[in-house]
C-alpha cells in the first residue's frame, strides 16, 4: 500500500514539474515576444504550415522607364544662346513654349544674305543684257567674215573666168602680131632684096642707097624679132609664174578668208558660252542664295522650343549616362544638342539588368510582379518582353566587372502612379508549385548538412529533422518532416537576445 503511495506521489510530483515548465516556457516566450507597445507578436515569431502555391523567381531591382521619349533640341543647324527656358519638373500641355533661343545674329544674316541676293539678280540682268549684244556682234563678225570668203571666192573665180582668159589672148594676140609684123618685115627685106638684085647697082650712090635700105629693113627684122621674143617671153612667164602666183595668191586669200571664219565662228561662240556660262552661275548662285535664305529664314520658326506632347519636362537626356551639360541661361545650343526631355507616361516600361547567372532561369513572357520603393504596398504585374542577345559589363570599360543581359518589361496595364525614373523591385515569377508545403526562411536551420525546425508542441519548441526542395528568397519548400497545421517558430527558441 505504501509502495503504491508513494508511486502515485512520484507520479502527481512528476506532472506538476512538467505543468510548472511548461507554464514558465509559455510566459517567457509570450514576455520575449511583446513589443515596444506592450502589444503580443506571438503570431509573428511562429508560422503555421498550409498547403498553397510557391511562387520560385528572382528578385532583381529595375527602373520605369518611357517608352517613348520626346528628346527635344535646336533642329536648326545654327549656333546660338538660350534666353529663355521652362522650370524642369514643370507639367505642361501640348504646344506650350518650352525654351527661346536669340535671334538677332540669325536675322543679320538673313539680311545679308538678302542685299546679296538682289545684288545677284541685278548682276543677273546685265549678264543677260550683256548676252544679247554679244549674240548681235557675233551675227555681225560672223557676217563679215562670210562677206570675205565671198570676196575672195568671187576674185578667185573671177580671175579664173576672165582676167586669166584675157591676159592669155592678150599675150597670144601679142605673139600673133609680133609673128605678123615680124614676116612682114622679112617679106619686105626679102622683096626688097630680090629688087635689087634684079635691078642692080647702077652707081656707087645707088649701091650705097640699096645697102641702106637693106640694113634698114634688116633693122627692123631684128626689131619685129625681138618683139616676137619678147611676147613670147611674155606667154611663157604667165604660164610658168604669173598665173601660178596668182592662183596661190587666190586660192590663199580663199583659205585665209575661211579660216578667219572658223575663227570668228569659234571666237563668237567662245564668248557668247562665256556669257552663258557667267549667267549660269550667276543662277546658281541666285539659287543657292534663295536656298540658303530660305533655310535661315526658316530657323526663325525653329529658335523656341514647343513640347509636341502633355508631359513633364526633364532636363537634358535622362538616357545619358555621363558628360550631361548643364542646362542655363546664355549657354552656347548647337544643333541636336539635347536640351530636354518629355517622356510619355502613358506607355511606360521597366527596364533592369538581369545578372549574367540568372540568364537560364528567365525567359520571354515570364510574369513579374512589380513593387514600387516608393509605394510598397501597391503590386503590378507584367511580363519579360526583351532580353538582349549578348551581354553586356556593368561597367563597360571595365571586362573584369560582372556581365549582364539588358532586359526590359511590359506592364499588364498601365498605372497611374507610375512615373518614369521609378525605381522598383521586380519579383520574376520563373515556376510556380501548386499545392505544395512551404516554410519562411527564417524557421530552417542547419547542422551537419542536415535541415531542420523548431517545431511548437503545445507550446515546447521540438527540433525537427526536415527535408527541402526549391527555395526563393523568402520561402522554402518542405518535401518531409511537416504536415499542413503544424507550427514552427522563426527564430532560435533557446538562443538569448543579443547573445550566442
Amino acid at each position: 500500500m505504501k509502495k503504491i503511495i508513494t508511486l502515485i506521489v512520484i507520479v502527481l510530483l512528476v506532472v506538476l514539474a512538467w505543468s510548472s515548465y511548461a507554464f514558465f516556457f509559455s510566459n517567457s516566450s509570450t514576455a520575449d515576444k511583446k513589443s515596444s507597445d506592450g502589444k503580443s507578436n506571438d503570431l509573428d515569431r511562429t508560422y503555421t504550415l498550409k498547403r498553397g502555391d510557391l511562387v520560385i523567381g528572382l528578385i532583381q531591382s529595375g527602373t520605369v522607364n518611357a517608352k517613348k521619349k520626346h528628346k527635344l533640341s535646336l533642329k536648326a543647324n545654327f549656333r546660338t544662346k538660350l534666353v529663355w527656358v521652362i522650370e524642369e519638373n514643370v507639367k505642361v500641355k501640348k504646344g506650350d513654349v518650352l525654351a527661346k533661343f536669340e535671334t538677332d545674329e540669325l536675322k543679320e544674316k538673313i539680311s545679308d544674305l538678302q542685299i546679296h541676293y538682289d545684288n545677284l539678280k541685278k548682276e543677273l540682268l546685265v549678264a543677260q543684257e550683256t548676252e544679247k549684244i554679244q549674240v548681235s556682234s557675233n551675227k555681225a563678225d560672223i557676217h563679215l567674215a562670210e562677206d570675205k570668203v565671198v570676196t575672195a571666192k568671187d576674185a578667185r573665180r573671177k580671175y579664173l573666168k576672165f582676167e586669166r582668159s584675157k591676159k592669155r589672148n592678150d599675150l597670144e594676140l601679142a605673139i600673133h602680131q609680133a609673128e605678123g609684123t615680124y614676116k612682114n618685115a622679112m617679106d619686105d627685106y626679102n622683096k626688097a632684096k630680090q629688087t635689087i638684085a634684079r635691078e642692080g647697082n647702077s652707081d656707087k650712090e645707088r649701091e650705097l642707097k640699096n645697102k641702106l635700105k637693106l640694113l634698114t629693113l634688116k633693122n627692123k627684122i631684128n626689131s619685129k624679132k625681138n618683139s616676137l621674143d619678147n611676147a613670147e617671153t611674155a606667154m611663157k612667164l604667165f604660164k610658168r609664174y604669173d598665173h601660178p602666183s596668182m592662183m596661190m595668191k587666190l586660192n590663199n586669200s580663199c583659205a585665209n578668208a575661211e579660216l578667219n571664219l572658223k575663227k570668228v565662228k569659234i571666237s563668237t561662240t567662245s564668248k557668247l558660252l562665256q556669257k552663258k556660262k557667267q549667267i549660269d552661275n550667276y543662277v546658281l548662285r541666285i539659287k543657292k542664295d534663295k536656298t540658303r535664305m530660305d533655310k535661315y529664314v526658316s530657323y526663325l520658326d525653329m529658335m523656341q522650343l514647343v513640347a509636341p506632347v502633355d508631359g513633364v519636362v526633364i532636363y537634358g537626356n535622362p538616357d545619358q549616362r555621363w558628360g550631361r551639360v548643364e542646362i542655363k541661361l546664355g549657354m552656347d545650343i548647337g544643333k541636336r544638342q539635347i536640351l530636354m526631355t518629355i517622356p510619355e507616361m502613358k506607355n511606360l516600361v521597366v527596364e533592369f539588368d538581369l545578372p549574367e547567372q540568372y540568364r537560364s532561369k528567365v525567359k520571354l513572357k515570364d510574369k513579374v510582379i512589380i513593387t514600387p520603393d516608393s509605394l510598397p504596398t501597391v503590386k503590378l504585374n507584367g511580363k519579360i518582353d526583351k532580353i538582349a542577345t549578348l551581354p553586356v559589363n556593368i561597367i563597360y570599360w571595365d571586362r573584369a566587372s560582372p556581365k549582364i543581359y539588358k532586359s526590359s518589361l511590359a506592364l499588364d496595364k498601365q498605372d497611374d502612379r507610375l512615373v518614369s525614373g521609378m525605381s522598383v523591385q521586380l519579383e520574376i515569377v520563373t515556376r510556380v508549385i501548386k499545392n505544395t508545403l512551404f516554410v519562411p526562411v527564417e524557421a530552417l536551420f542547419e547542422k551537419n548538412d542536415n535541415f531542420f525546425v523548431y517545431q511548437s508542441k503545445l507550446g515546447t519548441p521540438k527540433e525537427v529533422k526536415v527535408n527541402i526542395g526549391e527555395s526563393t528568397d523568402n520561402y522554402v519548400r518542405i518535401l518531409d518532416g511537416l504536415e499542413a497545421g503544424d507550427r514552427v517558430f522563426l527564430y532560435r527558441p533557446y538562443q538569448k537576445k543579443g547573445g550566442s
